[in-house]
């Protein structure tokens, strides 16, 4: 299909566009200006600003098979009705799709009740006050034979951004990670390129007048988001919870009602009738160790294909802190290639062989963590050959309660890693502590 898409340069239109082209489908950018950009995989351009419907005039022509609508909201429902209008209206009697971008938020805090589906009623906090009035103004466009739909999104993270960026970089300015409102506020979340798998299942297949809830974790503890984007900032702190009225100093009220609010809703409908399947990282494992904590790579090409390589490698590294947190041998003994694996331990003992290396595991690693533990943070990666790989990683003290004991030194371990069978395994290691 030839798709318009508004929102094209956004931060959600950016992974929708890569998905949508990714499935066969040509993108027709909507964008403010002409100004040509480079590298956005689009068929084309075309000039327009949702927030001035008239400008929207004609932009939507016969040969446009579909229309997401991804720009955000002007704040004004008279203006964003008017832009529905123009753009839903030369799709009238076309059967064809119109995918309206609303948000969970629509739904106010749903307290006890878990998992809310899309069947549930509108309350809407402030800051989306008339967004179901304008979803109903989309859905309405099922009589006149457009095959109208409306996608809520989660709070959205992945690639580096979203609200959780918020987060990080607060963690980075103040020096503690910090979370608002409430001990025991949940978002549901989404990652963006699972997001944008759900857009194209819709455009695609969605029924007129059904409604999607576009939600991968349907209630993640802010708490324990905050924490892990205070590890994405190199803080490793208990987070503080922040009341309301002083997250609204900095974001102002509206905003601040919405990080403070409490949700659990359910994204299984896509899932079942569309066959969605939210499949990347969790939103506090991919603040651990995903895109908001950049490593530095080298000797492989940028694209995709690396990107794959060092997310499995970060996977690992990530397994090796699971295993020795939580004192699991036999997890821990499982990142070893079996084949004459050598590790040197922080200590200065040499060990060679797998069976030298499991014996010594057995014996130290029950009970050496019962006072504390590290972090492992992958930092730079050599790709030596394809599958070999030299990584640095960083390893930090922490207490039990994941803060961080600033009296003991840091650890550097360094790892060549074996790629075998399309696994990523460690060949040796040197556990190195690091001395200022």
């Amino acid at each position: 299909m030839k798709v318009l898409l508004t929102g094209a340069t956004g931060y959600i239109g950016s992974a929708v566009t890569d998905h949508l082209a990714a499935a066969g489908h040509q993108v027709v950018a909507l964008t403010r200006s002409s100004e040509p950009q480079p590298g956005r995989a689009w068929h084309a351009q075309l000039v327009g600003d949702t927030a001035d419907p008239d400008s929207l005039a004609g932009v939507v022509t016969p040969e446009i098979e579909a229309v997401i609508h991804l720009a955000p909201p002007s704040g004004d429902a008279g203006i964003d009705t008017a832009a529905i209008e123009a753009l839903a209206t030369p799709l009238r009697g076309t059967g064809r799709p119109f995918v309206y971008t609303s948000g969970v938020w629509v739904l106010g805090a749903t307290g006890e009740a878990q998992e809310v589906g899309e069947e549930a009623p509108t309350n809407p906090i402030d800051i989306v006050g008339y967004r179901p009035q304008i979803e109903e103004r989309v859905l309405a466009e099922v009589s006149e034979g457009v095959r109208a739909v409306v996608v809520r999104p989660g709070i959205v993270y992945g690639r580096g951004g979203g609200i959780p960026a918020i987060l990080v970089d607060r963690a980075r300015q103040q020096g503690v990670p910090e979370y608002y409102g409430k001990e025991d506020v949940r978002w549901p979340t989404v990652h963006v390129d699972d997001l944008a798998e759900l857009f194209v299942a819709a455009v695609e297949r969605a029924e007129a007048g059904t409604v999607w809830h576009g939600v991968g974790e349907s209630a993640v503890r802010v708490r324990d988001l905050a924490r892990a984007a205070g590890r994405a900032a190199g803080v490793l702190a208990a987070p503080q919870v922040v009341a309301v009225e002083q997250a609204a100093e900095v974001f102002g009220p509206l905003f601040a009602d919405a990080l403070a609010l409490d949700q659990s809703v359910s994204g299984a409908a896509a899932r079942t009738a569309l066959g969605w399947r939210p499949e990347r990282a969790g939103a506090v494992a991919e603040l651990v160790s995903g895109s908001y904590r950049p490593v530095e790579v080298f000797g492989a090409p940028d694209g995709p294909e690396t990107d794959a390589e060092v997310t499995a490698i970060r996977r690992l590294v990530a397994e090796v802190e699971y295993a020795q947190q939580n004192e699991l041998v036999d997890r821990f003994l499982s990142v070893f290639r079996r084949e004459d694996p050598v590790w040197t331990t922080g200590h200065g003992k040499r060990l060679s062989g797998f069976e030298e290396i499991a014996t010594f595991t057995r014996k130290v690693l029950p009970g050496a963590t019962a006072e504390s533990t590290a972090v492992y943070d992958v930092e730079r990666v050599l790709f030596l050959r394809p599958e070999v790989a030299a990584v640095n990683v960083r390893q930090q003290p922490v207490g039990r309660d994941g803060t961080r004991l600033t009296d003991r030194p840091e650890g550097r371990p360094f790892y060549i890693l074996v790629k075998e069978d399309g696994t990523w395994r460690v060949g040796a290691a040197q556990n190195t502590v690091a001395v200022d």
